[in-house]
């Protein structure tokens, strides 16, 4: 695990800011010195930094997208080609820190401090540096004064154990043995945590930090790209400009086509031709999925982060109605459609939905 035997070197906190009501950049306060943590403290942050990035199931490895002169990935590697030289960590972690608040171009997204860290990861250590922000939260400490036990409120309180409220970017010189002068990240590593992402959606971590700020992207694997196939065409049929019956037609069939077993590749063009029908739906899908950069040649399916969305349909209605059940259970035996409502006092005929379910009611709560 390429963050076992981490080991802190250096560490320095700045603080960045909320947009202005004028949506102009608040300068960053940036700090000047090292901080100095006692051994409890370095090893708790090692811990946190260690179990985030290492077995977090929001912590991921990233490939890096951006390694240019002003990136992320090239502050981080001039920390460490720097080593043992404070001056330029402290002015690094600042350009570090300057650039993170950069990203930050909406006002929904909150100011924090900002730790940068350098040291030893893995076996052998190699050498990384890592940026954390963290979002303050109030809490609460216990005080013991003549005896008598106290609760101190802390408005600011960051990095707790149970704080969400924190994302970290980490890059690992991992094989220094790899010298390439046409792809100069060969021989890293990249490593995100950001509490948004699940095993189920890696796409929910917050861009403004892994793109913008750090020049990260998702790999491209087998997993992420069917997902990802998933997530798209599932959109485009829920805002195409077909009826709900048909719709939920089209929402079966994506279903029924990443689970057949008997297929190992997914291609937009073959699901295109398969279920869309008309050509005016399947020009709108093509388009939709090159405007979203989708591949339109053929990829390996891999159903292991897309298993979840796949095991259950959920049709919502008004009024907190609701109708859930396994999709291929839906195909074969609901039958969904639109129909003619009562006119109102104003003679308007809205649409109501009639649901046939091939079954009797089993049980009521």
């Amino acid at each position: 695990m390429a963050f076992e035997n981490l080991t802190i070197g250096r560490i320095i906190i700045h603080e960045i800011f909320r947009l202005n009501e004028d949506r102009t950049m608040a300068d960053p306060h940036y700090g000047n010195g090292l901080i100095q943590l006692d051994a409890e403290a370095k090893d708790a942050l090692q811990k946190r930094i260690t179990e985030a990035l290492g077995s977090s199931s929001h912590g991921v490895e990233m490939s890096i997208h951006d390694s240019g002169a002003q990136s992320a990935w090239m502050a981080a590697k001039n920390i460490i080609d720097a080593a043992g030289n404070n001056a330029q960590f402290i002015q690094l972690s600042q350009t570090i820190t300057a650039k993170l608040a950069a990203s930050q171009t909406t006002k929904v997204v909150p100011g924090g401090i900002v730790v940068v860290i350098d040291g030893t990861a893995g076996h052998p250590a190699r050498p990384f540096v890592c940026a954390i922000k963290a979002e303050p939260h109030p809490g609460f400490i216990k005080k013991e004064e003549n005896g008598q036990l106290l609760l101190e409120y802390l408005k600011e309180l960051i990095l707790t154990p149970e704080a969400k409220l924190y994302k970290i970017g980490a890059f690992i010189h991992a094989d220094p043995a790899q010298v390439d002068p046409q792809q100069p990240t060969a021989g890293w590593r990249a490593f995100l945590f950001d509490d948004l992402i699940t095993k189920g959606n890696r796409l929910g971590a917050a861009h403004y930090f892994y793109s913008t700020f750090l020049g990260l992207v998702f790999p491209s694997n087998s997993a992420f790209q069917t997902k990802e196939f998933h997530t798209l065409t599932k959109t485009f049929i829920k805002s195409a400009n077909i009826d709900e019956e048909r719709r939920s037609d089209l929402l079966n069939a994506l279903t029924a086509y990443l689970k057949a077993e008997q297929i190992a590749t997914i291609q937009v063009g073959v699901f295109s031709d398969t279920y869309l029908g008309t050509p005016e739906l399947k020009d709108a899908y093509t388009h939709y999925m090159e405007q979203n950069e989708f591949p339109v040649q053929a990829i390996h399916k891999d159903l292991s982060e897309v298993a979840p969305a796949l095991k259950k349909r959920k049709i919502t209605f008004g009024h907190n109605i609701s109708l859930t059940a396994p999709p291929e259970e839906f195909e074969g035996l609901v039958r969904i459609q639109a129909i003619d409502g009562e006119a109102d006092e104003h003679g308007q005929v809205p649409k109501w939905t009639q649901i046939t379910i091939r079954d009797r009611i089993r049980e009521q709560e």
